[in-house]
Formats: structure tokens, sequence, C-alpha cells
């Protein structure tokens, strides 16, 4: 609704309602710029499953770390009572002229040891628990106990069928939309000297008042076409472009294929390694510790001397304190096999 008028014009007013709709009928481009939103949702999720494979991997070794460390407490606990024990005999031996004066102080020495080891694990402990509590997300620091069994891990995975693995993986599935994304923009490069057509549509309505009215409409079809838009090096500068960014992303996406695969089978080989190395040791901490019981009863009946019980019970540690790094290895290795596999948070 206007008013108008002049000097030597009487005022009046005047009604108008228009209404234009337009459309386009052929635009290479804006359809390329619709195929490349699609391939920048489909990137962008793939990268969500690669954040959340990562994820994933540092809460599962944060939580694994947290049980080794609470048995390392366990283990080390023990040690320490076994060697107490043990420097109170050597220190009894001693006293009624059995034992030399060096081993008792050997044995008292490796006893003091056996508590800084266990002093050493009690923090050790602490700082698993504020990893773990770190990667959840807790700012505030609490006691917190991870509940399972430190075992060796299974790992469901077929070498022969790495390459059909190797296609779904969220690092391969990521540059492969990398290059879609190159091809879409060399093809939105070409389209350039394309043209483009529109229809377009309008009517409109106008008069002195709202119910005297004249109505009036038209339609047009209009093709626009590009020429020297950008300068006269712009296109063939853009093209050659977009087909050495189209390039790279080819080769980008090749070695990828090269080096993950590489990388998935070596670290399946070396998770099975760790796997067999703490199932094969199982029977070696049994029997060294089964071999530490006997030379007690030995020593104590003086059929073997301090070093020979000295010997044996090392032995029985070391092979305690290497299953808890082989157990450590595994699951390690497990983790990290899952994480090239793209496994993320969402799996069971």
């Amino acid at each position: 609704m206007s008013r108008s008028g002049g000097e030597n014009t009487t005022p009046s007013n005047r009604w108008n309602l228009s209404v234009s709709a337009s459309e386009p009928i052929f635009n290479l481009g804006a359809t390329s710029s619709i195929r490349t939103a699609r391939i920048s949702y489909d990137k962008a999720a793939s990268d969500y499953r690669l954040e959340s494979a990562s994820l994933r991997q540092a809460l599962y070794s944060a939580f694994m770390n947290l049980i080794v460390a609470q048995e390392q407490v366990r283990v080390d606990e023990k040690i320490m009572n076994i060697r107490g024990q043990n420097a109170k005999l050597i220190k009894l031996k001693y006293d009624s002229g059995m034992e030399s004066r060096g081993n008792m102080l050997y044995a008292a020495a490796l006893y003091e040891q056996a508590k800084t080891s266990a002093a050493k694990s009690a923090r050790s402990l602490n700082t698993a628990r504020r990893e773990l509590l770190k990667n959840i997300g807790a700012s505030v620091y609490r006691p917190v106990t991870a509940v399972g069994g430190l075992t060796a891990p299974e790992c469901e995975f077929n070498a022969g069928s790495v390459k059909e693995v190797l296609a779904k993986t969220p690092q391969v599935v990521s540059q492969e939309k990398s290059l879609e994304s190159q091809k879409e923009r060399l093809l939105s490069a070409r389209y350039d000297l394309f043209p483009t057509v529109s229809a377009s549509q309008s009517m409109s309505w106008s008069g002195p008042r709202q119910y005297d009215v004249t109505r009036s409409w038209s339609m047009g079809l209009s093709a626009s076409l590009p020429l020297l838009s950008g300068g006269l090096t712009y296109y063939p500068n853009s093209t050659k472009a977009a087909k050495l960014a189209f390039k790279g992303a080819e080769e980008s996406l090749r070695d990828l294929k090269l080096s993950l695969e590489n990388d998935i089978l070596s670290s399946y080989d070396s998770f099975l390694n760790s796997r067999d190395t703490a199932l094969a040791n199982v029977d070696v901490l049994a029997a060294n510790e089964e071999r530490y019981k006997e030379s007690q009863v030995k020593y104590k009946a003086g059929q073997i001397s301090f070093i020979d019980l000295e010997n044996v019970e090392q032995s029985m540690v070391d092979a305690q304190q290497n299953q808890l790094q082989f157990l450590r290895n595994a699951n390690s290795g497990k983790a990290s096999l899952e994480n090239l596999l793209g496994v993320g948070l969402e799996a069971q």
C-alpha cells in the first residue's frame, strides 16, 4: 500500500501485490555443490569413527594399565613378604652361627629393596587411577578400582581377508571421500565453461483499492554463458590445479592402503607374539613357584646354601614380573590392532 502526490498532483493511494519465483533448470555447478556436500558429510562420519577408535584405545589402555598396576601392587607385596620372611630366617641362622654375615646383610638388603618396590607400585597405582579418570573426563581424583581379570586376550581377525577389512577402515574411507571431493572440484572447475539456464515467473496485482486491481503476469527463460568471467588464464589454471590435487589424492590413497595394510599385519603378528609369550610363561611361572617352595624346605634342612635359595627366589620374582609385562603387551597389542581396524566405542 502506497500513497503519493506532488505540487500539482492530488495525493492518491495505490495498492500493489506481487509474487515471483525462479528455479534453475540446468546448472552443473550447483549440482556439483550438492554432491560435494554429501561427500563432506560421509567424510565427517568416517572421521568420527576414526576418533571413536582412538578414544576407545585410550580408554582400554588406561583401564588395562590400572589392572596391571593393581596386580603389580599385589605381586610386589607378595615378594616383600617372602623376602621379609627370608631376612628373618637368615638372621636367626646367622645368630645361631649357621649363616655368614654377608648373606644375612644381603637378605636384609633384598627385603629393603622389596619394600621400596612395593612403595613405588603403590604410587604407580595412583598414577594409573588418575590416567583413567582423565580419559573418562573426571576432574576429581578418587581411588577407583578396575574390576576384571588380567589374562591373555583373543582377537578375531583373519589375516587372509585383510584387503576386505582394509576397505572398511575409517582411515581408508576418509581418504576415499577426500579423493571424491577432489574429483568434484575438478568437475566443478570444468563446469565454469558450461552455461546455466533458469526459468522465472511472476504475478502481480495493482490498483487504487484492494478490490479494484489489475492483474498482470510474466514468464521467462534465461541462459547465462560465462565468457572470460575470471580472466584469460582463470579456467586453464583452475583446471590444472584441480587435476594436480586429484592426482595427489589418488597417490595419498594408494600409499595409505599400502602402509595401513602393512601396519595391520605387523600389529597382528606382534599381538600373536605377545599373547603366545604370555600363555607360554604361565607354566614357567608355576614351575618357578614350585621350585621356590622346594628350595625353602631344602634350605631349612641344610641341603642347599643361601645363594642357591636366593637364585631360585630371584627366578620366581623375575617370572612374576615378566608375566605382568607379557600380559600388558598382549592387551596393548590387541588395543593397537583394533584401533587400526577402526573398532570404535560402539563395539561390544
